[in-house]
């Protein structure tokens, strides 16, 4: 009896965390940055979307700094045009949370929630990703914001899926109260016996022991391989932990019909995929490849692979090239996605190209292509 109980509450979690919402076909899409462009053109971008066989666009990733141009200053109305157009001509919308790119009013008074990196190097405003994600002062702001955009448009019909942050990893995040994280996931994990663990760190050699957690020593000069792999697992549980998260705070607004995703990189390895997708029900990876002799299909492959064994199931591409540079634009093959059980594919990124490099045509002919 107890071992059917546990099947069933097995097989209703399971229905729970990956049957929410059902791609009845795959979708078809790109990334659309409309504040991007230097001159209005929304619904000319949307006609050629629903030419091109356009079903879904990922939208609001980027825009922190829109969203919220002075502190506390919220002004959505601008994107509620785009979605409402959007939805007007029957196109999706997965909606990212813009906390990968903070808003510059944030680095000009909360300077601590840039990253210092190993070995001392500041990060400063001008650049994504460079914040440190475990300050709780950014936290702060990043949940205000999550919360402002799940208020107006987690009831909006056209959203189907949210994403949470974007390509996150530690990127070498070695700030004071990330360092003070890790002592006390050392101090969990071997229940607070220092004597414990320089004896299996080996930290006698070179006569690098410590006498108590006081003492544990930074990141930055660290030779111990002990050390520096428990730095790599505290990283990874650091960012799985930051993108849980976010998703609890997504699911207390989203619909029942609505999914939450976040787009991994193929290449990262100081992120535990696994345990970052608990909360979701469909994970994304981004593609990026090059193309014609130098199109490497094996790594398309593996990252496909390695994707569905996340998800255990169906994932979605949230990024992929849209074109190839210079000579390389004469072809474009995606060997293997098809069959890979992804239910979504979106390039990246419609606005960026068609605004700034002037290629519409050949961005539409990619599209055109691969249909």
């Amino acid at each position: 009896m107890k071992k059917l109980l546990i099947l069933v509450v097995t097989v209703l979690l399971y229905g729970i965390t990956y049957a929410q919402y059902h791609f009845d076909k795959p979708l078809y899409g790109v990334a659309y940055y409309s504040e991007y462009a230097p001159t209005e053109r929304l619904q000319e971008d949307i006609k050629l979307m629903k030419d091109a066989g356009t079903t879904v666009v990922r939208i609001g990733e980027s825009a922190w700094g829109i969203f919220e141009p002075q502190e506390g200053v919220f002004e959505f109305e601008w994107m509620d045009r785009i979605v409402d157009s959007l939805a007007a001509n029957g196109i999706k919308i997965i909606f990212g949370t813009p906390t990968y790119s903070i808003p510059l009013w944030m680095a000009d008074k909360y300077p601590e929630v840039l990253s210092i990196e190993t070995n001392g190097r500041q990060r400063y405003y001008g650049i994504r990703q460079n914040m440190d994600f475990y300050n709780e002062k950014y936290r702060f702001f990043c949940e205000r914001i999550i919360r402002k955009i799940m208020e107006r448009y987690a009831k909006h019909p056209a959203v189907i899926g949210y994403q949470v942050d974007n390509e996150l990893e530690a990127r070498e995040v070695n700030n004071a109260d990330y360092f003070e994280g890790f002592r006390e996931y050392l101090k969990n994990k071997w229940k607070g016996d220092i004597e414990a663990l320089t004896a299996d760190w080996g930290l006698n050699y070179w006569g690098m022991n410590i006498r108590s957690w006081d003492e544990l020593y930074t990141r930055d000069g660290a030779t111990c391989p002990s050390y520096k792999n428990e730095w790599e697992r505290w990283n990874r549980k650091a960012t799985a932990d930051f993108l849980n998260w976010q998703v609890g705070i997504v699911n207390e607004y989203k619909r029942p019909d609505q999914f939450v995703t976040h787009c991994f990189m193929p290449a990262f390895a100081n992120i535990d995929q696994v345990q970052a997708f608990e909360g979701m029900q469909y994970p994304a990876i981004n593609i990026y490849h090059d193309v014609q002799q130098w199109q490497n299909g094996e790594a398309i492959a593996w990252g496909g692979d390695y994707m569905r064994t996340v998800a255990k199931g169906n994932y979605i591409i949230t990024e992929t090239n849209a074109q190839g540079i210079g000579s390389k634009t004469r072809w474009y093959f995606w060997p293997n996605a098809f069959v890979r059980e992804f239910v979504g594919l979106l390039y990246s990124s419609w606005k960026l190209e068609l605004a700034f490099f002037g290629i519409a045509a050949v961005l539409f002919s990619a599209f055109s292509v691969i249909v």
